[in-house]
C-alpha cells in the first residue's frame, strides 16, 4: 500500500471527518450500556459499530486512493450531470 500526499488539504479534512465519525462511534458504543431500554442500547451499539466502520473507510480512502476527485466531491467541469438553464 502506498500513502499519497497530493491534495493534502482535502486529505487532512477527510481524515478529520473520519476522526469525527470515530468519536461519535466510540461515544455511541460507550453509552449503549447505559441505555434505559435494551432495544435502545442495541440500536446505539450498532450505530456505534457503523460509525466506526465509516471512520475506518474515510481515513483509509483519504490516504490510500490516488485520485480523490470522484470520492469526496464532484468536480464541476468534469461531471456528466445535466446542467440547469435559466431559459424558459
Amino acid at each position: 500500500m502506498r500513502l499519497h500526499t497530493t491534495h493534502l488539504g482535502l486529505r487532512i479534512a477527510a481524515t478529520a471527518t473520519g476522526i469525527g465519525y470515530g468519536g461519535v462511534g466510540l461515544f455511541a458504543l460507550a453509552m449503549s450500556r447505559q441505555a434505559p431500554d435494551p432495544v435502545l442500547g442495541d440500536r446505539a451499539f450498532w450505530m456505534g459499530v457503523t460509525f466506526l466502520f465509516a471512520a475506518v473507510l474515510a481515513i483509509g480512502v483519504s490516504w490510500l486512493v490516488k485520485d480523490l476527485s470522484n470520492i469526496w466531491c464532484i468536480p464541476a467541469k468534469r461531471t456528466k450531470l445535466p446542467r440547469l438553464k435559466n431559459d424558459p
